[in-house]
């Protein structure tokens, strides 16, 4: 028998969360279309900021980056990253969404802080096994919602980007770095890379809970 990869074993030991995660309302009323404007238009105003964020996070992982080859391959996300919000700014347009001076809801704002902890506080394959999840977490979502919405629909481009191949190429690509981090880590470097896979997907289904529910800061309503 095979043995089972390093990232095949993460999403195993994680399968509830990440399940969770997957089946979390935000995702099925946006695939069936029962979603309401308001709380798509919350996701789309904090996810811009929250792209945003992820650049200098990238741009951290480009500088720790322990060979030119992994240096060389990550100098290209950032572009791509930059068309991402491109494509928020033109689809916000379009729907009459405004995402000037957006302030983060609280769970974006920590999402984003561990994102530059991990960058800066963690090993370089903890840190990097944040980002595969991320991307990873966002690939296998955005495929929940794509049978659900036609070409012609307002929102098709968002699924578009994170369903389609070249997105999940990139992925990809992520895992195999994270399967050879984790061949040449210890254990106690393996155990990070478990602990901020976990962290990862919990703050991936506190963002759905915080787009369905509002980016409010509890202790503020009036």
């Amino acid at each position: 028998m095979s043995k089972s990869s390093f990232t095949d074993a993460l999403l195993d030991d994680h399968a509830s969360l990440w399940s969770r995660m997957l089946e979390h309302p935000f995702l099925r009323e946006t695939r069936d279309g029962d979603i309401d404007t308001s709380t798509f238009q919350t996701w789309l105003r904090q996810d811009y900021i929250f792209v945003e964020a992820a650049i200098p996070f990238v741009g951290q992982l480009i500088a720790r980056a322990p060979d030119p080859e992994l240096r060389s391959a990550l100098a290209n996300i950032p572009p791509s990253l930059e068309e991402e919000l491109d494509l928020f700014e033109e689809r916000a347009e379009a729907l009459g969404v405004s995402i000037d001076d957006v302030e983060p809801g609280l769970t974006n704002h920590a999402y984003v802080q561990f994102l530059q902890s991990s960058a800066y506080r963690e090993s370089f394959a903890a840190a990097f096994t944040v980002y595969w999840a991320a991307e990873k977490a966002y690939h296998e979502s955005w495929k929940v919602v794509r049978p659900g919405l036609g070409d012609d629909h307002p929102w098709e481009p968002f699924v578009d980007n994170w369903a389609g191949e070249e997105f999940g190429q990139l992925v990809g690509f992520l895992e195999s770095q994270v399967e050879a981090l984790a061949e040449r880590a210890g254990p106690h470097e393996l155990d990070q890379m478990r602990r901020m896979f976990e962290m990862t997907v919990k703050y991936e289904i506190a963002f759905w809970e915080m787009a369905y529910n509002g980016p409010s800061w509890p202790g503020l309503d009036e």
